[in-house]
């Protein structure tokens, strides 16, 4: 683990017993030089099968890869949360995409109803082929058309960070974007 991923876990309300790394499960750090890498990866993968029109990325995480996707895929992007109600996921309703081609993207899909939600709101807003990418997976868990990594580890990513000044006398590096 890096120096500040024990702070990034306290931030993102991870419960102590899944701070421990076991054999099973770790905490994997996904800096932004290797979002970098991913992300390009990734856009050359999606690029040789499917051109979307549209990226729509699931706001928080999958706003900066769908930022990173947008250019080199040559497609507008859009942002569209969603909204966990009890066991289901609604997402909000999209601009008009008649007939466009529409990736979905999110950081992290587990058990895949939050693509479902952004996809379903991009087919009722009109798309035509809607297809699904996200940085990471889980073995066991859904796999969308296009990923970058497979893993059982917790992936703590550049954006799980603070990257403004904390309070004074915080000794969380990640607050001041260290």
């Amino acid at each position: 683990m890096g120096v500040a991923d024990v702070f990034a876990l306290r931030r993102l309300n991870v419960p102590p017993q899944s701070t421990t790394a076991s054999q099973e499960q770790g905490v994997r750090e996904v800096g932004w030089a290797k979002f970098g890498d991913l992300a390009r990866e990734l856009s050359e993968r999606i690029g040789r099968e499917f051109q979307p029109d549209v990226i729509v990325g699931v706001v928080n995480g999958g706003v900066f890869l769908g930022g990173a996707l947008a250019g080199p895929l040559r497609a507008e992007f859009h942002s569209v949360r969603v909204e966990k109600l009890g066991k289901r996921s609604i997402a909000e309703p999209l601009g008009a995409l008649s007939g466009k081609s529409v990736l979905v993207v999110d950081d992290v899909t587990v058990s895949g109803k939050t693509l479902a939600a952004a996809c379903a709101a991009a087919r009722k807003a009109g798309a035509g082929e809607t297809r699904t990418a996200t940085l990471v997976v889980r073995p066991n868990g859904n796999h969308p058309d296009f990923y970058a990594l497979e893993t059982k580890d917790l992936v703590v990513f550049g954006w799980d960070y603070q990257l403004h000044s904390g309070p004074s006398g915080s000794s969380d590096p990640g607050e001041v974007g260290v």
